[in-house]
C-alpha cells in the first residue's frame, strides 16, 4: 500500500516541499522522513478518501520541524505562514476522483500508449528517458505522447463534466468507465 502512495504522490508532495524549503535535496530529505511517517502511521488514517490531506498535513508539519530545527527561535507566526490553506474537502474528493478516471482511462488506453503516458505524464520522466527505455526514437515517443493525450481528452471528456469557474476547475465523473470513488 505504501509503494501505491510512492508512485501516486511523491511527484506533487515533492513538489509541495520543495516550494516551501527552496532546496531540492532538503526537500527530498523531507520527503523521505514524511514517507517514514506515513508507514509508521498509516493504520491511523480512517478514510482513505483523506488521504491527500493527511499526507499535505504531514508534509506540512515535517517542514515546520524542519525550519524550527534549523532556527530555534523562529517565531510562531512564521511558522504559520507555512501553512497551506485549508483543505477544501469537496475539491480534494473532486481531484480525487477525477485522479481515479485518469488512471482508469490510461489503462485503458493500448498498451503502447498508457505506458509512454504512464511514464511522461504520472513517473514524469523526460521524454529522452522514455525513448532510452523503450527503445525508440524521441521523434516516436513524441508522436505516441501527443497521440495519447488525444485519446485520454477524448475518453475523459465523455466520462466525466469539466466545469470552470473563479475557485478553479469542478469535475464530476458520470462513472461511464467505472472510474468512479463511489463505485
Amino acid at each position: 500500500m505504501i509503494e501505491n502512495i510512492w508512485k501516486q504522490f511523491h511527484q506533487q508532495l515533492l513538489g509541495f516541499i520543495a516550494s516551501k524549503v527552496n532546496d531540492q535535496a532538503m526537500a527530498e530529505d523531507i520527503l523521505q522522513d514524511v514517507f517514514i511517517k506515513v508507514l509508521n502511521n498509516i493504520d491511523s488514517l480512517s478514510a482513505a478518501d483523506k488521504l491527500q490531506p493527511w499526507l499535505y498535513q504531514i508534509c506540512r508539519h515535517a517542514i515546520i520541524d524542519y525550519y524550527r530545527s534549523k532556527r530555534p527561535n523562529s517565531s510562531s507566526d512564521e511558522l504559520e505562514q507555512l501553512h497551506a490553506p485549508e483543505v477544501d474537502w469537496a475539491a480534494a474528493y473532486s481531484e480525487q476522483q477525477l485522479n481515479r478516471c485518469i488512471n482508469t482511462l490510461i489503462q485503458d488506453l493500448p498498451a503502447h500508449v498508457s505506458n509512454i503516458l504512464i511514464d511522461s505524464e504520472l513517473q514524469q520522466l523526460k521524454q529522452q528517458q522514455i525513448a532510452d527505455k523503450y527503445k525508440l526514437s524521441l521523434p516516436a515517443v513524441k508522436s505516441r505522447i501527443k497521440r495519447g493525450r488525444e485519446q485520454l481528452k477524448t475518453k475523459l471528456q465523455a466520462c466525466c463534466n469539466f466545469t470552470f469557474a473563479a475557485q478553479g476547475m469542478d469535475a464530476e465523473c458520470k462513472n461511464q468507465c467505472g472510474c468512479s470513488v463511489d463505485s
